[in-house]
């Protein structure tokens, strides 16, 4: 199945959208894998052998091409049958194309191929300081957080990764459900928001409240880089605002475009 990517998406034109094939597509599809997690092609997260497994069992493995280049990837396995959902293990696009589309026309496209195969739910998981992520998952398509799960991998050594905790929040994107962007405007009492750059904390603030919200750094990884330990305080203090508001019954309803968690609750 080859699709054309939405037409609202950059370069839309050029875009060719298609399950991938063969040992050559395999290869280059770990090696940019390799190259978005800059770690050596020996240390892709997958390698060719697994891709070709993948897409033998019928599991999704596909890519997006301009031309003959290959510009982004996205990989996903099966649960159990009886779930009838995809967990979207991998994706990413080419550094110097970041942003001009390829992931969302990409994300689209896996929608489609499930739906063909009567698949109805595709969960994954993202780094929940990745603000842009956030912003994509949850108000653009509309994604559903279901769980925060603390040092989710363990200790990672990819260039992206290492050093750092492995928290990831576990999304579901259900495919059946209207499309539409999110646009919750009714926000409560910032209960984690930047002081000086650093993350203050005050849970108090939501034991009264039916809405609150809390901030994340605009750009996480530029934070790692200039200031590390500020970096791992927003991890340890989004952790525990986060988790602890989940289990307690609160629902994301939204990610802002000024970076902010929207959470909601019945009292």
């Amino acid at each position: 199945m080859t699709t054309e990517a939405p037409s609202s998406t950059p370069l839309a034109a050029s875009m060719e959208l298609r399950p991938l094939h063969g040992v050559e597509e395999m290869t280059a599809a770990s090696e940019l894998l390799a190259q978005i997690w800059k770690v050596q092609n020996a240390q892709s997260p997958l390698s060719p052998e697994l891709l070709t497994a993948f897409a033998h069992a019928g599991n999704y493995v596909a890519g997006g091409f301009s031309g003959h280049e290959l510009m982004a990837v996205c990989i996903g396995f099966f649960y159990p049958p009886r779930a009838n959902a995809l967990h979207s293990h991998i994706a990413g696009v080419r550094p110097d194309a970041a942003g001009t589309g390829w992931g969302s026309a990409l994300k689209y496209h896996q929608r489609d191929w499930c739906l063909e195969r009567g698949v109805t739910r595709v969960t994954w998981t993202y780094d929940p300081l990745v603000a842009r992520n956030a912003y994509f998952n949850i108000h653009k398509l509309g994604c559903d957080v279901e769980v925060y799960l603390p040092d989710f991998y363990g200790s990672m050594s990819d260039g992206v990764n290492y050093g750092q905790h492995s928290d990831r929040l576990m999304v579901a994107w259900r495919l059946e459900q209207s499309q539409t962007q999110r646009t919750d405007d009714r926000q409560g009492p910032a209960v984690l928001r930047s002081v000086g750059g650093r993350p203050q904390l005050d849970l108090k603030q939501a034991a009264s409240v039916s809405r609150c919200t809390l901030e994340i750094p605009t750009d996480i990884e530029a934070l790692r880089r200039r200031q590390p330990e500020a970096a791992i305080d927003w991890r340890l203090a989004l952790r525990r605002a986060l988790d602890v508001l989940l289990q307690e019954g609160w629902v994301v309803v939204d990610f802002d475009r000024q970076g902010h968690y929207c959470l909601a609750r019945s009292i």
